[in-house]
């Protein structure tokens, strides 16, 4: 088996903690999504761009109720160093297909989903007003940011084309408002005999 390397981050906003396992071919994508000072001021006038495919595998996912999975996740954009400014610009955009439960059955939903986002990044400590991301050791690493994103825009349900809930099984079954019930139908099994009793002392 081939070398894996594990990436950990936190969610700021979630307050979450997941494990990527980037294996094999994807190993190469994620070294392109993180980029050093040194490296950026190499650059053209300091800009440069990125498309590059990002591999979840379905380990990252298990202390996620409302998110399974992530398949064909691609991002490209282009980025922007102002040495100035000390800051980095990145304007990006995501796309890929979340696999998420059915409110209704639980069954797994494919939902596409595109995502446009420019994000900010300083080389020096910024305020604590600003929506900037702070650097650290100099490294800019974007592929936190990406899942970020992504988890920002899972809907909160969704409902699988054609998906019916269930209306009975063994034991229970359940009634409408306008359905007539008897008492030979709602009588629990276990009272039967109770019931049974009283009409025999009346």
């Amino acid at each position: 088996m081939k070398d894996r390397k594990i990436l950990c981050f936190s969610h700021n906003n979630l307050t979450l903690r997941t494990i990527f396992y980037i294996i094999d071919f994807a190993l190469v994508e994620v070294i392109l999504l993180k980029w050093n000072l040194q490296w950026l001021l190499k650059q053209n006038n300091g800009e440069f761009s990125f498309s590059d495919e990002l591999v979840f595998p379905k380990e990252a996912f298990l202390k996620f109720n409302n998110l399974l999975d992530l398949k064909n996740v691609y991002v490209q954009g282009n980025g922007r160093l102002v040495i100035k400014d000390q800051r980095l610009y990145i304007d990006m955009k995501i796309t890929g297909t979340m696999v998420l439960p059915c409110a209704l059955t639980l069954e797994e939903v494919d939902y596409p989903f595109e995502i446009e986002s420019t994000e900010v990044f300083s080389f020096d400590k910024p305020s604590p007003d600003e929506d900037v991301h702070e650097v650290k050791k100099n490294i800019v690493d974007i592929t936190p940011i990406i899942f970020q994103n992504i988890m920002a825009e899972v809907p909160l349900r969704v409902v699988k084309e054609g998906a019916k809930v269930k209306t009975e099984g063994e034991g229970w079954r359940i009634i409408s408002t306008k359905e007539e019930v008897t008492d030979q139908e709602i009588i629990d099994p276990r009272l039967a005999k109770l019931k049974n009793y009283f009409k025999d002392k009346n």
